[in-house]
């Protein structure tokens, strides 16, 4: 009986160490901007546009910003997932980028049982705005929590 007690509670300190391992997870991707004149829009030539796959924003050059997507979770156990965004300024590539502030986070969603989830949120940053012309690179973040593949 004692054996069966030791192993339930090494199974329940290691679970809960797995899922604090989890809570930190952070998937970066960075890209460099098209301006809405560089892909055939008439749009106004002051935004920068980035693509990330299955996720895409936008920044204004008065700092305001939107960004949308899906997110794909795998398993089925939930996590908890959030969108963000980050803008910077580097070398070609996205490479050498010092970037301004911290990022912004605009959702928060759980996700289970291999929920594919779509994702959108806006704010502005006046970090942004005024270095707007310099700006030649942002990272999409999807933070996640719980149970993360």
């Amino acid at each position: 009986m004692q054996r069966t007690i030791n192993i339930v509670i090494f199974l329940i300190v290691w679970a809960i160490g797995a899922a604090d391992a989890a809570a930190d997870e952070v998937r970066k991707l960075a890209t460099e901007p098209r301006r809405a004149s560089d892909v055939g829009s008439e749009l106004s030539p002051a935004r920068l546009d980035f693509f990330f796959g299955d996720i895409r924003a936008w920044l204004l050059q008065d700092g305001n910003w939107h960004i949308e997507g899906n997110i794909q979770h795998r398993g089925a156990l939930c996590g908890r997932y959030e969108l963000g965004i980050q803008f910077g300024i580097g070398s070609p590539g996205c490479s050498n980028v010092e970037w301004m502030g911290s990022p912004a986070y605009v959702t928060i969603r759980t996700h289970c049982n291999n929920a594919l989830l779509s994702h959108a949120g806006s704010d502005v940053d006046h970090v942004a705005a005024e270095a707007f012309d310099r700006i030649n690179c942002a990272q999409r973040l999807i933070r996640c929590s719980g149970t993360c593949k």
